[in-house]
């Protein structure tokens, strides 16, 4: 057996040369990361109700459940609610939104409604 210890060495270009890369590849992941969250919170969109409409489509709904369960509903039709949206250049968007007969009818015209997403949280 040989006694000797062989003990590379690296040179300081080397080690200089992985620590900005590596403060690099960091800084890029941190921006990334601050940097996601900013363009969500400008989609959070919310207007006024301008028009209700009920299209009659009586029709019965199947819906498999996740335990493998079978539900049967009868719907009477679509709820659809019209959205003015005032958008960042002074005009207005106008959004159709779908909905369950419970909400639409707790709604009117005039009120204030939000269109989501409803994953943003709300401007404070």
């Amino acid at each position: 057996m040989d006694p000797r210890v062989v003990k590379p060495q690296l040179p300081a270009r080397v080690i200089v040369t992985a620590i900005f890369i590596g403060l690099f590849v960091l800084g890029f992941i941190i921006f990334a990361i601050w940097y996601s969250g900013a363009g969500i919170s400008n989609a959070r969109m919310s207007g006024i109700v301008v028009a209700k409409e009920f299209a009659p489509q009586a029709e019965q709904q199947i819906t498999l459940g996740g335990q493998g369960g079978v539900r049967a509903s009868e719907k009477a039709g679509d709820y659809i609610l019209t959205v003015a949206v005032p958008q960042p250049d002074g005009t207005k968007k106008e959004f159709r939104v779908w909905l369950g007969q419970a909400l639409y009818d707790s709604v009117k015209e005039g009120d204030s409604f939000d269109v989501g997403p409803y994953l943003v949280p709300e401007k404070k």
